[in-house]
């Protein structure tokens, strides 16, 4: 059976640094005062003097930070009770008044950057937003807290849906799935505060309405950009049926190859999702010589494509 052990480090007292010359007999006086037991009428005095005084004014008497009652000596004790009978208002040390200046520096610098942080989100959330189909709203997480607070979750009024088929359910945090056993409790909408939710913030920059069409895979994305360099012809040959042809590149070693690689499925794919179109009204002159029915982009092929 193992021994479980226990290591105490005790920290020693800073050296006091007292910046009144009655230090020295205020500190003989507390001596004399301090032999045998303490009693409750002393204690209760120290905590009166304390309580009028202030934190500041003992810690001025002592030369050094005063912990409070509990944790310092009696002699310290005693050491204020003699200072407040004798009426003495000394300065803080300078050293501490050089460390509570030095704190407060870090203190105004943190705040800073917790600004600039904060400013930093803000104008991000407002780039997602303003592409966004609906109006999302900002909540905290009500149940568990974190090291750096609760974290700010992104919650839409209606269903959505983010990739091919993902489901993001109204007034649930996006991050959330639909089927989620212990959904995540949400307290009330933040009015000019950011999310903080990294998932929530990405899934807020894919999201669309159950009426708007899915966005395009890379293999479809692949055809759009090629119909958008304007190398995609449907081309009429003197025989057979017409081709749709990326007039980019050969197709070496196949019927036709001359006049570009045959691409007549990809076409098709996203013409029949209304990001195509042919125009019949009149031949160009292709990439490699030929002439066709050149193809583009519709305006809701382009959307996609930027999507």
């Amino acid at each position: 059976m193992s021994r479980r052990i226990v290591v105490t480090a005790l920290l020693p007292h800073p050296d006091p640094e007292p910046a009144y010359p009655e230090y020295e007999d205020v500190r003989t006086e507390a001596r004399g005062r301090d032999a045998g037991p303490i009693g409750g009428r002393s204690i209760a005095r120290m905590e009166d003097v304390i309580q009028r005084r202030g934190g500041d004014w003992c810690t001025a008497v002592l030369g050094r930070p005063f912990p409070g009652l509990r944790h310092a000596p009696s002699l310290d004790g005693f050491t204020l009770l003699v200072a407040d009978e004798r009426g003495l208002e000394p300065e803080l040390p300078e050293s501490i008044v050089q460390a509570r200046a030095a704190e407060e520096a870090r203190r105004r610098e943190r705040e800073a950057q917790a600004a600039a942080k904060l400013e930093a989100e803000k104008r991000r959330w407002a780039l997602v937003t303003a592409s966004a189909p609906v109006t999302f709203s900002v909540q905290e997480n009500a149940r568990h807290s974190g090291v750096r607070g609760s974290l700010r979750h992104v919650t839409a009024p209606v269903y959505l849906r983010s990739g091919r088929s993902r489901l993001h359910s109204p007034g649930r945090a996006l991050c959330e799935t639909p089927g989620r056993t212990n959904p995540l409790v949400l307290g009330g909408p933040l009015v000019d505060l950011p999310p903080t939710c990294q998932r929530c913030i990405e899934y807020a920059g894919l999201v669309r309405t159950l009426e708007a069409p899915a966005p395009p895979t890379p293999g479809e994305a692949a055809t759009l950009r090629l119909i958008r360099s304007g190398a995609v012809f449907t081309m009429r040959p003197g025989r057979g049926q017409p081709t749709i042809r990326d007039t980019s590149q050969r197709s070496h070693g196949t019927a036709g190859g001359r006049l570009g690689r045959k691409v007549d499925a990809a076409v098709m794919r996203v013409e029949t999702k209304g990001w195509a179109t042919v125009e019949t009204d009149e031949y160009r002159a292709t990439l490699l010589g030929s002439r066709g029915h050149r193809w583009r982009l519709t305006d809701a092929g382009t959307a996609a494509l930027e999507g």
